[in-house]
């Protein structure tokens, strides 16, 4: 962990996290001890919330800032950030049903280094995603401490903006590095864990979302009638029902093992993806490794594209999007010496269409919470809470601005590709 001489009082972007006691400095001093080499002491300990209200949904993330003493008396400021599960009550059931630390304990531990090493024997040293220090898994909790990637001056595009193209140059080719890598050692060691072939929508989880589903859809009608959106009675005739909008989703899991697949991140938007620029060196890099699934790459392609390109390219560059996916693949697949058929531009865009129900079903599920302003009230636990104040709220994120100006773009372009 580099030096940092800003010392200036840390600013919480969060007021309303309760920050478990646990996460104090006893619990950090190891951490710190095996991270700097000539650590003496800690003088002031401070754990502040890593996110902003509404852009973290599955678990507690902490900014942990440590002034330190090193052995020659000098003073130094560190900081990492502490991700741990959130409580049963606060939506922690539903997230430890899908897997999430499991997965990303995995990512971090076994899959990442792995694929990093893949490509220093092939010559070239890459990065994908922050070191991660330390994995500690009890009967209580799984707990991740990762470097603080903004410490090194990363940081995340606005959300609500979206990626312009240069980002999005840089996400899709950095994509492509981590798909070939994990094509390749799919090649070499067989199938990857059986956790990473399903998804979110898995048949246990049908009454949450079909339960969800029933919840949503009154308020979410009647707000697509304020949209303004041309032949909206057309749209809402073909809805479909939630029922019928979990079965796409679940036959989205099945994977075709002919075509090219990879693991796929699968939570990919502006705030798991972070930048930094030094000089003519850029650097991009991937967080939150909980989501991974085996499959056709066109699931991370959609989810990326509709919830975070920004909405002047979203639609009009989506094809040019795919083209630069796929260089950097070819490139990586070649380098890598992938043995089997590498998909041609052609076999791509037909993938895209085949599994192109990951358009909709991105942009009427995540996208919602995705670019919804900051909120103190936004949680699953809100989204997810019956009744009149759960209305109230989920009718205001389909009334948010944001999602209107997305949605009026993509409720024509997904049915003009056949996609609704």
């Amino acid at each position: 962990m580099s030096p940092n001489s800003d010392l200036a009082e840390p600013v919480n972007p969060n007021e309303f996290l309760v920050i478990p006691k646990w996460i104090n400095e006893d619990y950090f001093r190891p951490i710190v001890e095996q991270d700097v080499p000539d650590f003496a002491s800690i003088k002031n300990f401070t754990p502040i919330a890593a996110t902003q209200p509404g852009e973290n949904y599955t678990s507690i993330m902490v900014r942990v800032i440590v002034d330190i003493e090193l052995k020659d008396g000098t003073e130094q400021r560190v900081s990492y950030i502490l991700k741990t599960m959130l409580d049963a009550s606060k939506g922690g059931a539903l997230v430890n049903e899908m897997n999430l630390f499991p997965k990303e304990t995995d990512m971090y531990q076994t899959h990442i280094p792995s694929y990093l090493k893949l490509y220093k024997e092939a010559g070239v040293d890459i990065e994908l995603a922050p070191k991660c220090l330390l994995v500690e898994e009890t009967p209580e909790r799984t707990t991740l401490v990762l470097e603080d990637l903004k410490r090194q001056n990363f940081y995340n595009v606005d959300r609500l903006k979206g990626l312009d193209m240069p980002h999005m140059k840089r996400v899709l080719r950095k994509l492509a590095e981590l798909h070939a890598a994990s094509a390749v050692k799919r090649e070499q060691n067989g199938p990857f864990s059986e956790m990473y072939y399903t998804s979110f929508y898995h048949e246990k989880n049908r009454p949450i979302f079909e339960q969800l589903g029933e919840m949503r859809m009154k308020q979410y009608v009647k707000a697509m009638r304020e949209w303004q959106l041309p032949d909206v009675e057309k749209y809402i005739a073909n809805m479909p029902s939630p029922s019928e909008m979990f079965e796409d989703a679940l036959k989205l899991n099945k994977v075709d093992e002919d075509e090219f697949n990879c693991l796929n991140h699968g939570d990919l938007w502006c705030n798991n993806i972070m930048f930094a620029e030094n000089g003519a060196e850029e650097r991009t890099l991937f967080v939150d490794l909980q989501v991974g699934k085996w499959g056709s790459p066109a699931q991370d392609l959609w989810y990326l594209i509709t919830t975070s390109a920004a909405l002047d390219i979203k639609v009009k560059e989506f094809d040019h999007f795919i083209s630069i996916y796929h260089e950097r693949l070819v490139e990586c697949l070649q380098l890598l010496k992938y043995s089997k058929h590498i998909p041609t531009l052609t076999e791509l865009h037909i993938m895209m269409l085949k599994y192109g129900k990951w358009g909709p079903v991105t942009a009427n599920g995540v996208l919602v919470a995705i670019i919804l302003p900051s909120d103190k009230d936004s949680s699953i636990d809100m989204m997810m809470t019956p009744g009149p104040e759960g209305d109230a709220f989920r009718y205001k994120t389909f009334i948010n601005p944001y999602y209107v100006r997305a949605m009026l773009q993509l409720y024509p372009f997904f049915a003009h590709k056949g996609l609704l």
